[in-house]
C-alpha cells in the first residue's frame, strides 16, 4: 500500500501502517488530556486598579463611582 506524506510517496508495509494510526491516535490522545487537565489552583487576591486620569476633582469622583458600581454589580459573577 502506498502513502503520500509530506508531497512523498512511501511505499510502507501493513505493520508499519498500524503503528502511525496507533501513533496518531495516540498524540490525539495526549493533546485531549493535556488540553482538559485543569488549570493551577492559585487564586489572586489583589485586584487590579486601573489608573485614574481625571483632569479634575469631579471626573475622578465620576470615575470612581463608576468603577465602584462595575465591582459591585459584578460580584455575584465572582
Amino acid at each position: 500500500m502506498s502513502y503520500t506524506i509530506a508531497g512523498k510517496k512511501m511505499n510502507l508495509p501493513h505493520s508499519l501502517n498500524e503503528y502511525i494510526a496507533l501513533g496518531t491516535f495516540g498524540i490525539t490522545g495526549l493533546g485531549a488530556y493535556l488540553a482538559t487537565r485543569g488549570g493551577s489552583d492559585k487564586k489572586v487576591d489583589a485586584k487590579v486598579e486601573p489608573k485614574n486620569n481625571a483632569t479634575s476633582e469631579e471626573e475622578a469622583a465620576f470615575l470612581q463611582n463608576f468603577i465602584n458600581d462595575r465591582y459591585v454589580s459584578a460580584d455575584w459573577l465572582l
